[in-house]
């Protein structure tokens, strides 16, 4: 059987936040159930705002998506802002869009 690859994304700008730790949490979990686990939090998904348009993508975007292209899995954590998930984590999914044309 081959290792699954759980992805965890969210967080806020602001190392170890309430979020990172409990995305921290749930990969711990599926590492000790054998799987390959991956955070991308804070830096790791600051990016500018998302340009459907404008195919220039900075590096990390580009490391972000190849990353999602990888997993099996993804938990996604995000503080609730006013009822809703913040900007901060769903410009992080507006990236997930490069992968629309993937064949898998």
């Amino acid at each position: 059987m081959t290792q699954l690859h759980f992805v965890a994304i969210g967080g806020t700008m602001r190392a170890y936040s309430s979020t990172e730790r409990a995305l921290r949490k749930a990969l711990a979990i599926a590492e000790e159930r054998g799987a390959r686990t991956t955070l991308l939090a804070g830096a790791d998904i600051d990016f500018p705002s998302y340009a459907p348009e404008n195919p220039d993508r900075p590096d990390a975007a580009r490391r972000y998506v190849d990353i999602l292209r990888s997993a099996d899995a993804v938990i996604i954590g995000s503080p609730g802002y006013h009822g809703a998930i913040s900007g901060f984590v769903k410009n992080a999914l507006d990236y997930v869009e490069d992968m629309s044309r993937d064949e898998r």
